[in-house]
């Protein structure tokens, strides 16, 4: 099961960045191919992405449900998705900044580059807010 991992310095306030990235709303300001994401009464989240799910070359549009809990006490947001992928991640604040992890069934080009690219989104909407 292959798992990608990106590390980025922690920039500005942790618990401003802690609050930003643990309100599933904000998923598709720093995720690039998620369009939507809305918390679902039962505390799972829907999400809609533009993604090649069915690997044939060709973006589809993919809504499903995952499970996204927040660890306050550990800062760390951890979520997966059912299917065929077994997709799940976290999102988490150490001492020495933030790590985003993936782990999923199978090879993905360029979900190295797009981890690297949603830590550096997340800090970039973070300063624009400040």
């Amino acid at each position: 099961m292959p798992t990608y991992t990106a590390t980025r310095p922690l920039e500005g306030d942790a618990d401003e960045y802690f609050d930003y990235i643990s309100d599933p709303e904000n998923l598709p300001a720093y995720f690039p191919r998620m369009t939507e994401a809305h918390e679902l009464p039962d505390g799972k989240v829907e999400t809609t992405a533009h993604v090649d799910a069915d690997q044939d070359g060709k973006d589809e549009t993919v809504t499903s449900e995952a499970a996204f809990d927040v660890d306050r006490a550990a800062r760390e947001v951890r979520w997966s998705a059912p299917g065929p992928h077994d997709y799940h991640g976290s999102l988490r604040l150490t001492d020495d900044g933030v790590e985003l992890s993936i782990h999923t069934t199978h090879e993905f080009d360029g979900m190295q580059q797009a981890l690297d690219g949603s830590l550096a989104k997340i800090a970039e909407n973070l300063r624009a807010k400040a």
